[in-house]
């Protein structure tokens, strides 16, 4: 009897998030086949050099507790399984080639219990094959492993993408954790599913898995574990500023009560409503209060300002700190629709650089002894651009070092301030009518700029005109340099607005994906060529800590060799340099 399984979700979760319903439209457009997952299992191991996947599990107080891999025999073709429990110490896991979902996972606990991690040039890893054929991407709190996936639409969930692509049904882990008799069935259904995963993709696997996904996995977790060092005093510092500021301020009602705002704007100060909160009540949140003109409310909305600087840049980061006195952050490749990188627990993106409290970079340092080297692509969204628009001018100023924004202020013959706003607008597909708010000009002068703009770079207005129908038709775009694609979910949805963003999204995602490439190459270029000790990479920035007696020559090679790594649309990508004892003073002391 054959069985066809279709994965459906009830259409009124795309009222919530429309977006979802490019996920709804592909399960119910392409149904899969049940792929048979039935598996046997057996007391021996694999011959050495057999394609295994592998999953593990806690035993709920930090150790290993049940683990078991999956093949397919290669004489009855029938899958196998073999299971155990705790660590295995002999277990040959660097002699079989090891797929995993969240690999990274599965290596840390196999490492942290003296076992051997698979060979990094031998390891596959089925949430990251998922993300480069753009099924989804990794939530913010999910691990892409454990309970996840199942009640979600999308995403890189193991649970859902077995359901999704093999009609393959699984329980959660709260489904069994009281259930020791169907544990070791659980755990054995983790390594069917990701087996079958992988057999089932790998023969459409694009090439940039194989040549940046997969390569820059170990990177990434080299640096996780190298971490970055914490100067906990100058946390502390910043946390004793921030609480004797807060602790001169007297405010008439509590910032953080949504019923006290809604009487004072409401009440006292009489305000028309126009924003509301799901339940229908006057919403009281950072975006209504920024746009009131009133002494009072201002300083309600600092005093929250001061509070989550003090939660995010102090409390977080302080409990971060490990007993070595550094964070070790993740790092994740798969939760951006870009390609970029991202940086969890804690989200060291928030550290950003802004001088006119302390210098926010500075409590990221280095310990005695060694520096922090710091190489900052230069102009890296406005070399990737000209890249992909081959826009003469761009490309003609970028290849001579020039400033963009002195660029376009020369071209257009405006100042540099109305340049800069013009440029990064642009880039992130600004209209007129955005554009006259950002300059305080009426929309008639902004159209005015942008013809004109556009009249001086025709290969921008080339590539936006040639994205817009591209996205229109497809509903999907690629990224330049290693042929990534993404799809734009907001096209799937009838609605002019949400069809704009999406738009806007599609345009700038290229540009975006291919700064991305850019920073991935040479990370993976400077690991495997010469175990450069990398510790963070944040948005066109990566950070080494460097021994201070060879900081200065590693510097000066960092600025001549990484420019030399990659090369796509007649640019080059060179970055500007510095180092010091920390972040901040790196920013400060370029060669």
């Amino acid at each position: 009897m054959k069985i066809k399984v279709w994965s459906q979700f009830h259409p009124a979760a795309s009222l919530h998030n429309p977006r979802l319903l490019a996920t709804m439209l592909e399960d119910w457009e392409h149904m899969p086949n049940l792929v048979p997952h039935d598996f046997t299992f057996t007391d021996t191991l694999p011959p050495l050099g057999t394609k295994i996947a592998l999953d593990t599990e806690t035993d709920g107080s930090g150790g290993i507790g049940r683990w078991s891999i999956a093949w397919r025999d290669s004489l009855t073709n029938k899958l196998m399984v073999h299971t155990f429990y705790g660590p295995q110490k002999m277990f040959p896991t660097d002699k079989y080639v090891v797929i995993g979902h969240n690999l990274k996972y599965d290596n840390r606990e196999l490492i942290a219990q003296g076992m051997k991690a698979p060979d990094p040039n031998h390891q596959l890893d089925t949430m990251i094959e998922a993300y480069c054929k753009s099924l989804g991407r990794q939530a913010p709190k999910e691990d892409g492993k454990r309970s996840s996936g199942v009640n979600m639409v999308g995403g890189l969930g193991l649970k859902y993408l077995a359901r999704r692509w093999l009609g393959m049904h699984m329980h959660t882990w709260q489904e069994v954790k009281d259930n020791p008799e169907i544990q070791i069935e659980y755990n054995a259904g983790d390594s069917i599913g990701t087996y079958l995963l992988d057999e089932l993709w790998t023969p459409t696997m694009p090439k940039h898995f194989y040549d940046i996904d997969m390569p820059l996995l170990p990177v990434l977790m080299k640096m996780e574990d190298r971490g970055i060092y914490v100067d906990q005093a100058v946390l502390l510092g910043l946390g004793k500023e921030i609480d004797n500021e807060l602790a001169g301020v007297d405010l008439p009602v509590n910032p953080f009560s949504p019923p006290q705002l809604q009487s004072l704007l409401y009440g006292y100060l009489e305000l028309e409503p126009w924003k509301f909160t799901d339940t229908g009540a006057p919403s009281v949140d950072d975006e209504v209060l920024e746009v009131i003109d009133n002494p009072l409310v201002q300083q309600i909305l600092a005093y929250k300002r001061l509070a989550k600087e003090r939660g995010t840049y102090v409390e977080n980061y302080l409990k971060a700190r490990g007993e070595d006195g550094r964070i070790h952050p993740e790092i994740k490749q798969t939760s951006t629709s870009t390609g970029r990188l991202s940086v969890a627990r804690p989200a060291l993106q928030n550290v950003f650089k802004r001088d006119d409290r302390v210098k926010l970079r500075a409590f990221l340092a280095a310990p005695p002894g060694y520096s922090i080297i710091r190489a900052d692509f230069n102009q890296l969204d406005f070399r990737t651009l000209a890249a992909i628009t081959q826009d003469p001018i761009l490309l003609k100023a970028l290849n001579a070092n020039k400033k963009i924004h002195q660029v376009t202020a020369d071209e257009m013959g405006i100042p540099y301030d109305q340049a800069k706003t013009i440029n990064f607008g642009l880039m992130f597909g600004q209209e007129a009518w955005a554009l006259s708010g950002s300059l305080h000009i009426t929309i008639n002068e902004a159209r005015d700029f942008l013809k004109r703009y556009f009249e001086r770079f025709p290969g921008i207005k080339k590539y936006k005109e040639e994205m817009t129908e591209i996205i229109k038709r497809d509903k999907k775009v690629t990224i330049p340099f290693t042929g990534r694609t993404r799809r734009i979910d907001a096209m799937y949805v009838e609605n002019w607005k949400i069809n704009q963003e999406g738009i806007r999204e599609g345009i700038n995602t290229p540009v975006q994906g291919l700064e991305a490439e850019v920073m991935k190459t040479v990370m993976i270029d400077l690991d495997q060529k010469f175990n450069a000790p990398l510790v963070l990479q944040i948005h066109d920035e990566v950070l080494l800590e460097v021994p201070t007696k060879d900081v200065k020559e590693y510097a000066h090679w960092l600025n001549d060799y990484i420019p030399t790594v990659c090369h796509f649309g007649g640019m080059n990508y060179p970055v500007e340099v510095g180092y010091g004892d920390s972040w901040y003073t790196a920013m400060k002391n370029v060669i």
